[in-house]
């Protein structure tokens, strides 16, 4: 999904980087079908669960999010961008850009630019709420997001995801 922006230089208020896993389910991944679903090749095994769950659960956040910021979106205060991991000539400019703009604190700003953290990942204003590969609740996500749209001035993540 592009960026949106106001025609102008200003910054939105919000910035969330959704990387999605890497794994790839090396046929029938897509929108297409699965290749679990076709017994005759799998022997009725469930082939490549792990892989699907997690794509399952990081489609039903992205969903969760966009329609929960959709006006947000249209007035230009929050930019949505989902990523392949191996995007690395948008991904590593986008995060250092985040990282330079909203300017997380050092540390979290390094870890965030240097692509310290496990995949799928969440990324708010340059700062990574996702850990060890767990995404978070779609409910905990959009209460950080309204708490950062709600505040002032804020343009960096506090409280329990600091």
């Amino acid at each position: 999904m592009p960026e949106l922006t106001s025609g102008t230089n200003s910054a939105p208020r919000v910035s969330i980087i959704l990387i999605r896993e890497s794994a790839e389910q090396v046929t029938g991944s897509g929108c297409c079908g699965r290749l679990e679903g076709d017994s005759s090749l799998t022997g009725g095994a469930r082939a490549f669960q792990r892989a699907r769950s997690q794509q399952e659960a990081f489609g039903i956040l992205h969903r969760a999010v966009v329609e929960f910021f959709a006006d947000e979106q249209r007035r230009s205060e929050l930019t949505i961008v989902t990523v392949d991991p191996r995007n690395q000539v948008y991904l590593f400019p986008k995060l250092v850009k985040d990282v330079w703009r909203y300017r997380p604190g050092w540390w979290c700003g390094l870890c965030t630019a240097l692509q310290f953290f496990s995949l799928p990942a969440v990324i708010i204003n340059g700062r990574v709420l996702s850990r060890r590969g767990q995404l978070l609740d779609p409910d905990a996500l959009c209460h950080a997001i309204r708490e950062i749209l709600s505040a002032p001035h804020a343009q960096s993540v506090h409280g329990e995801f600091s």
